[in-house]
Order: C-alpha cells, then sequence, then structure tokens
C-alpha cells in the first residue's frame, strides 16, 4: 500500500495521511509533480507539509542544476582538449612535412643536379619522414592515455640507454643547448613499455628546453635506489611557484605569466604523470627560483612493482 502511495503521490500530485502518522504528499517542481514525500511523527496541517515538500523540491532542483553545470563542464573540457590536440597535432606534423615537400620539390625541378646534392636531400627526405612517422605514433599514444586504461607493453629495459635514445632524437630541438646526462654506474634494468617511456622523457626534455634559457645546462640523471629507477630532468629557468605547481599536472593548465610568450599545449607533463603511473610510478616537481626538477619514479621487478 505505501509503495502505491508513493508512486500515487509522485505521478498524480495527490497527498495521503496513513495509520501510525505518516503522511505521504508529492513534491512538486513548478507545477509538476517529481517525487513523493512521507513524514512520519505527529500530524500536521498540510500547509506545513507542503511548505516542506517545497524546500525539498528546492534542494532537488540544486542539485539537478549542479549536475548539468558539470555535466557542461565536462563536455567544454572535453571539447577544449580535442581541439587544443588538434590544433597541436598540426602544428608539429606541419615541420616534417615541410621539409620533405621541400626536398621532394628540389629534386623533382632539378632532376639532373649533382649526386651529392640529391643524396642530402633523399636523406632529409627520409629523416624527416621518420620524425613524421614518430610523430604520428606519438599522437595514437596521447590518444591511448585518454582511455580508461592504459595497455603497458613492459620489456626488460635499460633505463640510461632510453633517455640516450631520447636525447639523440631530439638534437635539432637541443639545438647545441648542453645536455648533461648522468646514469648510475651499477644502475639495473627495468620492465618498461619502451614507446611509453621515451613519449614521457621527451615530453619532460622539452618542457625544460622551453622554460630555460637557451644558454644554461638542461642535467638528466638516472639513480637507482630503495626499490626503484629515478629519472629526474633538471632545468635552470625561472622556477616554478608553489601554487603553480599544485595545478602543474592538470590537463591543458598553462601558467597565465607564459600563456602568450611560449608555445605550448599544457598536455605533456599530464601525459608524461599518466605514463608514470600506468607503471605504477609517479611523477614530481620541486622548484625554487633558477632551478627545476621533475622527478620520474618507476619500481623495480618484472610487473612494474605490483603485488
Amino acid at each position: 500500500m505505501q509503495g502505491t502511495s508513493f508512486h500515487d503521490a509522485a505521478f498524480h500530485d495527490t497527498s495521503f495521511h496513513t495509520r501510525h502518522n505518516r503522511a505521504i504528499t508529492a513534491i512538486r517542481l513548478g507545477s509538476e509533480p517529481i517525487a513523493g514525500l512521507a513524514v512520519q511523527g505527529a500530524q500536521m496541517p498540510d500547509s506545513v507539509l507542503q511548505g516542506i515538500a517545497n524546500l525539498v523540491a528546492v534542494g532537488l532542483e540544486r542539485a539537478r542544476a549542479q549536475d548539468l553545470a558539470a555535466e557542461i563542464e565536462a563536455a567544454r573540457q572535453s571539447e577544449n582538449l580535442r581541439t587544443t590536440l588538434i590544433d597541436a597535432m598540426a602544428h608539429e606534423l606541419k615541420t616534417p612535412l615541410t621539409s620533405i615537400m621541400a626536398a621532394t620539390t628540389a629534386l623533382a625541378a632539378d632532376p639532373n643536379q649533382p649526386l651529392n646534392s640529391r643524396t642530402e636531400l633523399i636523406k632529409i627526405a627520409d629523416e624527416e619522414a621518420k620524425r613524421l612517422k614518430e610523430l604520428i605514433d606519438d599522437s595514437l599514444e596521447m590518444a591511448r592515455l585518454d582511455t580508461a586504461e592504459i595497455q603497458v607493453r613492459r620489456e626488460p629495459s635499460d633505463a640510461g640507454e632510453i633517455v640516450r635514445g631520447v636525447v639523440a632524437a631530439m638534437q635539432s630541438e637541443i639545438d647545441h643547448r648542453p645536455v648533461e646526462v648522468t646514469v648510475d654506474e651499477h644502475h639495473g634494468a627495468i620492465a618498461v613499455d619502451q614507446r611509453l617511456m621515451k613519449l614521457a622523457i621527451k615530453q619532460l626534455l622539452d618542457n625544460a628546453l622551453k622554460y630555460s634559457p637557451p644558454d644554461t645546462p638542461i642535467e638528466i640523471q638516472v639513480h637507482d635506489g630503495s626499490g626503484e629507477i629515478t629519472v629526474a630532468v633538471t632545468d635552470h629557468g625561472k622556477g616554478i611557484s608553489a601554487q603553480e605547481q599544485k595545478r602543474i599536472f592538470e590537463r591543458l593548465y598553462r601558467s597565465p605569466s607564459v600563456h602568450h610568450r611560449i608555445p605550448g599545449s599544457g598536455l605533456g607533463l599530464s601525459i608524461a604523470q599518466g605514463i608514470a603511473r600506468a607503471h605504477h610510478g609517479d611523477l614530481s616537481v620541486t622548484s625554487r627560483p633558477g632551478e627545476t626538477t621533475f622527478s620520474l619514479t618507476l619500481p623495480h621487478g618484472p610487473d612494474g612493482g605490483r603485488r
């Protein structure tokens, strides 16, 4: 009987007074009944009961409005992310594509040019094609990181070799900047997804290059200790305030002080942290004026430290 009374109150805008001092009435949103309310206790005037129902309706409407606002904000952030990713990747892809087109255009314009010139142009096109492939692969990895669960394909790896490989691959971006790599002599092997780990370290090195003066060194240390390997990337830029350190790993966040001066998407550190956590490690930052260090820690073990 009580279930029927609730149903009737909610959908037929009726009120009931039952035995055991229980009153059931409709909760209205405007003139439309949306739920039923049961009150147990001493009998009260209908006006008081309706006043309580009105207060409950106000609370439900506020909660509904908050949920709707959260949904709208999530949709907006998702659209911002999609747009930012497209813009960032379009910009990145144009650079090697332009170099490839310039090389092939030069070859087509003068097929009889000297052998050494043709060889150099073919070499440029080949290298930039490889870079283009890497960018496409990286964009796919970024998409993977936005899924519920990142698929990590682990294999025994040397963290020092991974770091040196990233530095070698980024020579054009480094552009004669002093980058010092220090690796513990007796560091152990670690089981990681090499593609993802290279992407994470690339993001950290790229971040250091952007946010520090071109005449200052960047130090990368690979340290083995306490059951984990740490890759620490240090730059000597302005530093990051304590307030901003709390937000720099947020997706799309960029400091207002550099937003219009230094290019970027606000995704790099979020991507690197996501990769670290997918390996059951983490990414942290320590900073003071003139020195900032991002430390990527990874647990030892064939399963990344899982027990």
